[in-house]
């Protein structure tokens, strides 16, 4: 594993991999039983139907624990069952681009549905950055910034 791992980090410099490691299949459930304690962190290319000033997001800022209900979303619904799931957002952090755009940061619970967070999927995600704003929002670009979660095991290298 060792020597994957070396050829792998060694065949890029877009990525990297470490602590790569045979897992057990107990290990595997263990780390899905921690899912909904793991944090995620995005950035998000937010376009907005009404111009808007920075002052109209710096509200966003200060918003901590920011409980949504999510309804599944239609576009997955084919493959996960209709429920509505509790799902917090911890921290947002907006950037102002121009007249119709915004980045913002996003560090949340996993499993939140980011895309619908911020167009509102129908109302089927409440509340959402567009009821927030009271406007119409869309994603343009979504980015995994990083992913929580302390597994697999650290090697002893």
């Amino acid at each position: 594993m060792k020597e994957l791992q070396q050829t792998i980090n060694n065949s890029s410099d877009k990525i990297q991999v470490r602590d790569l490691q045979l897992v057990t299949r107990e290990a595997i459930g263990r780390m899905k039983e921690g899912e909904e304690e793991k944090t995620k962190t995005y950035s998000a290319l937010v376009w907005t139907d009404k111009a808007i000033q920075k002052e109209d997001i710096a509200f966003l800022d200060d918003i901590k624990e920011l409980k949504l209900d999510q309804k599944t979303p239609l576009r997955v619904l084919h493959r996960r069952p209709l429920a509505v799931r509790c799902r917090i957002i911890h921290t947002m952090k907006s950037e102002y681009i121009d007249e119709h755009h915004f980045r913002l940061h996003l560090k949340t619970q996993a499993g939140t549905y980011i895309k619908e967070f911020v167009h509102g999927d129908f109302g089927r995600t409440k509340p959402n950055i567009g009821s927030l704003l009271n406007r119409t929002a869309d994603i343009l670009e979504l980015d995994v910034e990083s992913v929580d979660v302390d597994w697999p095991p650290a090697l002893d290298n």
